[in-house]
């Protein structure tokens, strides 16, 4: 009883001993003592002389000297403290926090539920504010939860802990200029004018009290000026001042007006002079510049913060549940951090960081405000623009009973693939082939694909058949068939293909048959950067391969001009089959960039790679200009001699330009137009291709295409415009 009598006593008697110390000095600071003094006495002043300086550095040592007078921090006793607290350390850094919301959805609806709770009950709002403030800070940039939390925060206020159990004593730093704390004002003072460092501002219902010690009369220079955000409404403010126990005086002050200048006559000996505002709004502000006929005092603030150190650490009672705000000054800059606290009573520790002696900090707790006093924003009047009267119409058909549904996309047709028919026209070599130089063969190829995703086991399944008419040598018919299979069980995917090729360039037939199978992976090394390491095996069976034509006779050009280069060619005749595995490297820098380069070995028939038939590189620059892909890129390939088929080695090198425009069109067809230019560097020869193709979407977009056939997937399919897919109408009886 004795201990909470003396702690009691000592909580009314520990300002005026500060007050009384302070005031006997002669100086000009201006210092925080809020977690000291009674709440109306937020800030301190006080003269000292003609100097005007602060002989106090925050984080200098743990005895603070102001302007001479020592103070021992120490020398503050510690209450104790007889409620029930638990000896249960709580560690900042692995409190558990409150459970989570699974998504944005959940979130929102859990606080306007606690909103809903705390409007008709609000001494419910001591256990729902620190889940709440836990939840708004799961999405920091959604309006929705910003504005709930804030109204929900309306019952409750920040207040400086004051049950303190152990600290290394207590600090001062000191602050040129406005430098609030609250994050909140931090943000409004972005919206305002700057602000002076020989300027004081304080808003809302924040005083500003200066005590004043001088041994003669002197004048006092007061300049007071109204700050306000521009896009609001204005709204001018009475500025209240009193000295000492005087009659309060008042200033109007006005939005955009000039300085206004006060003269206060002060008396000789210790007096204080307050001021406050009569009626504060929201995201108003007084500037305040105080000066005299000799120098002019620029106003400077300390801040008291606790030391914490490994020895002694801060160390206070909290009872949860609540939110701890901890700032911590660091190398002349705040930050601040949140902290929950369990419900019950705890015993927080605030050592200071690993590798650092000690820090400085200042605590608050979001405590309780049953009876908040209702926020003074301004309300800005809107004026809906006049609407004229619609017209009077009388509509003069009786209505339907009955209303007809018209589809677009008929039930049944959305599921049966994409059908993209096409034409082609070609001017080609034998490209990247070694051997002997065919000439170059020209035709305009008619195909059809369908193209299918198999949705429960990730396949995508593309058919296509195809007909030429050749120069020489009569039509040629085709037909292939590719799948994409990428299942989750599968660490990578698998691409298959199969083709034949048939033409009767005589009598005979004559026929290639070919099937392709790779494997790939791809892996992010940036989240811009990929590697694709893949390996592929190919096979053919050609009609020609036991009677190849021979190269050296005399008609060889000719016969071969006639034969179709994917039915048949000396390089796929001694190529039967081949190993080839690659690796490719693709960067996006950009949305609209790719650059990407691959490298590859060909194997001979014995499918040993380390002895290859070739070597073969390629580099791609691809750019997306608004509907138009620009493909520029170089292709090479180096084929090593060998005694059976090439006694010397070669090299096949091209250069490259594609152009591919895709243009949406209703119900999301597609219509994609692509030429390509080639020229072979060393037969110095100019190919080209130029192809017209239809996709007829059905509703389907792109999902029947696989990841491997379009380069910038994204943003191609944010470009078709989904129009108006089905509508109603009135259905009437047939008139007779």
């Amino acid at each position: 009883m004795a201990m909470t009598s003396f702690c009691s006593r000592w909580q009314q008697y520990r300002a005026a001993i500060l007050l009384a110390a302070l005031g006997l000095l002669p100086g000009c600071s201006v210092y925080d003592v809020k977690p000291w003094l009674a709440p109306d006495a937020a800030l301190l002043i006080r003269q000292n002389g003609r100097d005007n300086h602060l002989s106090v550095v925050a984080g200098s040592r743990p005895i603070t000297v102001l302007n001479g007078v020592r103070i021992n921090p120490k020398q503050f006793p510690v209450t104790p403290s007889n409620s029930l607290a638990v000896e249960t350390p709580v560690n900042p850094a692995s409190a558990t926090p409150a459970s989570p919301a699974a998504n944005l959805e959940q979130a929102q609806k859990k606080l306007i539920r606690y909103l809903m709770v705390v409007e008709k009950q609000p001494e419910h709002i001591e256990k729902i504010i620190a889940d709440a403030e836990q939840l708004a800070r799961q999405f920091p940039d959604d309006e929705l939860m910003q504005s709930l939390l804030q109204r929900l925060s309306r019952h409750s206020d920040w207040q400086p802990v004051n049950s303190i159990i152990n600290h290394a004593g207590i600090d001062f730093a000191s602050v040129n200029g406005w430098q609030p704390e609250s994050p909140f004002i931090r943000t409004r003072r972005a919206l305002l004018p700057p602000v002076a460092d020989n300027e004081h501002v304080i808003f809302a219902d924040q005083r500003l009290v200066l005590l004043w010690t001088n041994p003669a009369t002197v004048s006092l220079h007061v300049d007071a000026r109204l700050d306000d955000v521009p896009f609001l409404p204005e709204s001018p403010t009475t500025l209240l001042y009193q000295v000492d126990d005087l009659p309060v005086q008042a200033i109007k002050l006005l939005d955009k007006a000039d300085w206004q200048r006060l003269t206060l006559t002060i008396p000789a000996g210790g007096h204080a002079l307050r001021f406050y505002q009569q009626k504060p709004v929201g995201n108003q502000y007084v500037k305040l510049r105080f000066d005299d006929p000799l120098s002019n005092l620029a106003v400077a603030q300390e801040r008291p913060y606790f030391i914490s150190t490994a020895d002694a650490p801060l160390q206070f009672y909290s009872q949860g549940p609540s939110v701890l705000r901890i700032d911590a000054l660091d190398g002349g800059k705040v930050s601040y951090r949140y902290q929950e606290v369990p419900e019950g009573w705890h015993t927080i520790s605030l050592p200071p960081p690993m590798g650092k002696p000690r820090s400085l900090l200042r605590v608050s707790q979001r405590v309780v405000d049953l009876q908040p006093e209702p926020p003074s924003n301004r309300v800005i009047p809107r004026m809906p623009n006049p609407v004229p009267k619609p017209g009077l119409a009388l509509d003069m058909h009786p209505p339907a009973e009955k209303v007809a549904l018209g589809d677009v996309f008929k039930l049944g047709k959305q599921e049966d693939g994409t059908l993209s028919p096409g034409v082609d026209f070609v001017r080609r070599n034998n490209k990247q082939e070694s051997g002997a130089m065919l000439n170059e063969e020209q035709f305009a190829q008619y195909r059809l694909n369908y193209r299918y995703f198999d949705e429960p086991r990730d396949a995508y399944w593309n058919t296509q058949g195809l007909f030429r008419l050749r120069e020489y040598g009569g039509p040629t018919l085709g037909l292939n068939g590719s799948l994409y299979y990428n299942p989750d069980w599968l660490p990578f995917n698998v691409r298959s293909t199969a083709k034949v090729f048939a033409q009767a360039p005589h009598d005979d037939w004559e026929a290639l048959g070919q099937w392709d199978l790779a494997i790939a992976q791809a892996y992010d090394l940036h989240p811009k950067t990929r590697l694709i390491p893949s390996l592929a095996f190919f096979g053919r069976v050609i009609s020609l391969h036991n009677n190849p034509l021979d190269s050296r006779s005399t008609d060889f050009n000719l016969r071969a001009q006639e034969i179709d280069q994917d039915v048949y060619t000396p390089y796929k005749a001694q190529h039967s089959a081949g190993l080839t595995p690659a690796l490719a490297l693709e960067h996006r820098p950009w949305l609209d960039t790719i650059w990407s380069s691959k490298s590859a070995v060909q194997s001979y028939e014995d499918l040993d790679f380390t002895d290859p038939d070739h070597y073969r590189t390629e580099l791609h620059w691809q750019q997306l200009l608004g509907s138009v892909v620009l493909d520029a890129s170089y292709r090479s390939a180096f084929y090593q001699a060998n005694p059976i088929d090439r006694p010397n080695s070669s090299t096949r090198s091209y250069a490259e330009l594609e152009v591919n425009w895709q243009h949406w069109t209703s119900h999301q067809n597609r219509f994609e137009v692509s030429a390509q230019y080639s020229y072979d560097v060393q037969r110095y020869a100019h190919l080209a291709t130029l192809s017209l193709t239809l996709h007829f979407g059905e509703g389907r977009g792109l999902r029947d295409f696989a990841p491997n056939e379009l380069d910038f997937r994204d943003i191609r399919q944010r470009q078709f415009t989904n129009g108006k897919n089905n509508f109603m109408h009135d259905a009437y009886p047939p008139t007779q």
